[in-house]
């Protein structure tokens, strides 16, 4: 099989990337290990959108930062009746997620390619000419103009042999995993009584906080309550496990973080039901159908992204995403963050966010990696630093950079250029939404 642009991995930057490319104009095959799309969106229940949000800083009027493709699919989910909770503005339902992604690409006319795993890469001098990908048929082999990484982990750019740094560099440990799950039957009118989020964790905290104390609940993966609201009756969503010391690239870690994930959201829920009024008549509706990695591979491309960038609300010509997401750092170790980062004299505190009511943005040249003329790597696993890579890694952001990547990958495909050559300040004007002003209101 022969395309002009083959995506590898279908999470939120895979799924922007194939559409984009696509409507492009190229022959775009889309291929995921899964039976569903949407990456972490869907599969590991992450939840809500983060990295768009924006307030204007007069009237405090919410809006996004993010436009294309990602206010796309945000209005076809609030189409559903599928996305903003009373106390959530960005949470949604990630079945009706699912169904989303499954629309807009057919109509696109993407080749999508599920239950498939890319397992080799064939290299003929700096470009990739074939990748392998394995399904209950065997392995089969594709061949591209230009291929996009958007497995998370840089797979493929590992298998074309880039060079990458892996977790933080002092010991190479990556950000803690965690096993999002929901439950269901909880009595959210009496938790949100004054429809306030943080009020409605304070109710609850207190008591995590009483039951830890007194020996009655063993919970010493992360020392704050932490829920979302959810667009469903009844239903809420806990980011609330940590699994630490362990390594998104290895089987076993991954096994084990399966399940100790599961065994710690049993641990909580039930302290919950047991404990906390308005879970009384709670149970775990949904577990995450696999760990929620935060972290491995950094490729090293044309330009690497760092904590400087974020501090700075630096702006780039070559800018394909902005956000205002701060430096988010699950630690590896414990059950807390790292908000420290290396300076000259050992660590040195530093500003974790932009400047209050500004955004930072992501060059183009963060996706280009050294050394191979046909890749982009528009996922987590960009060029960048430990620290950058933890602002910039959620999916709102992410989503941009894959309808970047594949605006870029069709135009190189046309032109038979490198993806170093596309003129990336064109490829900003051509995204739009990057110089006009943040958008205000619905359906932010």
């Amino acid at each position: 099989m022969r395309y002009n642009v083959a995506v590898l991995g279908g999470g939120p930057a895979g799924t922007a990337a194939a559409l984009q490319a696509a409507r492009a104009g190229a022959k775009t095959l889309l291929v995921e290990r899964y039976g569903f799309l949407g990456g972490n969106a869907t599969g590991a229940l992450v939840n809500p959108w983060m990295g768009h949000a924006w307030a204007d800083p007069h009237t405090r009027q919410p809006g996004s930062l993010i436009g294309g493709i990602f206010r796309e699919i945000v209005l076809a989910l609030r189409a559903r009746g599928a996305y903003g909770a009373p106390c959530d503005r960005a949470a949604f339902d990630e079945q009706q997620l699912k169904l989303v992604y499954d629309t807009v690409l057919a109509a696109a006319g993407v080749t999508v390619r599920l239950h498939s795993l890319l397992i080799a890469a064939q290299i003929e001098n700096d470009r990739i000419a074939t990748v392998d990908v394995f399904g209950k048929g065997g392995a089969q082999r594709v061949a591209a103009d230009v291929f996009i990484d958007a497995t998370g982990d840089g797979d493929l750019a590992a298998l074309a042999g880039c060079s990458v740094a892996i977790g933080r560099p002092a010991d190479g440990l990556t950000q803690a995993m965690t096993t999002s799950f929901r439950m269901a039957g909880v009595a959210k009118a009496e938790l949100f009584a004054d429809g306030n989020l943080r009020a409605a964790r304070s109710r609850v905290d207190p008591l995590f906080q009483a039951a830890r104390q007194a020996g009655r609940l063993h919970y010493p993966y992360r020392d704050f309550v932490q829920f979302y609201d959810y667009p469903r009756p009844g239903v809420l969503h806990f980011n609330m496990t940590r699994i630490n010391r362990v390594n998104g690239l290895s089987p076993e870690d991954l096994t084990r973080a399966e399940t100790e994930g599961r065994r710690q959201a049993a641990v909580l829920s039930e302290w919950l039901v047991r404990e906390v009024p308005a879970f009384r008549s709670a149970w775990i509706e949904k577990l995450a159908c696999h760990a929620g990695v935060r972290e491995t591979r950094h490729v090293k491309g044309l330009y690497t992204f760092s904590h400087e960038d974020v501090a700075a609300g630096r702006k780039f010509d070559d800018a394909i995403a902005r956000s205002r997401y701060f430096i988010d750092i699950h630690s590896p170790t414990g059950p807390g963050f790292d908000h420290e980062v290396p300076g000259a004299k050992g660590a040195v505190r530093a500003s974790y966010a932009p400047p209050p009511n500004d955004w930072y943005e992501v060059p183009y040249r963060c996706i280009v990696p050294v050394g191979l003329a046909n890749l982009l790597v528009p996922c987590r696993a960009f060029s960048a630093t430990h620290e950058g890579a933890a602002a910039v890694r959620v999916m709102a952001t992410m989503t941009a950079l894959g309808q970047a990547a594949g605006l870029a990958a069709a135009r190189a495909a046309t032109t038979r250029s490198s993806v170093a050559e596309i003129n990336a300040v064109a490829l900003r004007r051509e995204l739009g939404y990057l110089d006009a002003p943040p958008e205000l209101g619905e359906p932010w």
